[in-house]
């Protein structure tokens, strides 16, 4: 439980930094760098603190710039893909912690080559 939260933590504060320099991918590259410093007896604990780290972080980022630009942006790509504006903070959020997992794991599963 607190090895997840850590975990957690480190990703969400080290993915916003990094993503404020790099590409959206970048998400998925942090998430593998700190999962290797945390040694879990599956990679599926990994993936889920993974997993809710980019939940978080992508459908906070991507709330807080649907409320700067008063949903301008959200409406029109709703039109475009025929879904809710409301959503879409949820659906941005959904890819990034898939992402965010994917790389998690991939670290976790990286590490335990060499345990």
């Amino acid at each position: 439980m607190l090895k997840g939260s850590l975990q957690l933590i480190l990703t969400v504060v080290l993915g916003y930094i990094a993503q404020i320099y790099f590409p959206y991918w970048a998400m998925a590259a942090v998430a593998g760098v700190v999962a290797l410093f945390f040694k879990y007896s599956s990679s599926t604990a990994s993936f889920a603190a993974g997993f809710f780290a980019g939940l978080l972080l992508w459908t906070a980022y991507a709330y807080t710039l649907n409320v700067e630009n008063l949903g301008l942006l959200s409406a029109k790509m709703s039109e475009l893909f025929k879904v809710g504006s409301s959503y879409l903070p949820y659906m941005t959020g959904l890819t990034g912690g898939l992402l965010s997992g994917f790389g998690a794991m991939t670290g976790s599963l990286f590490r335990k080559i060499f345990d």
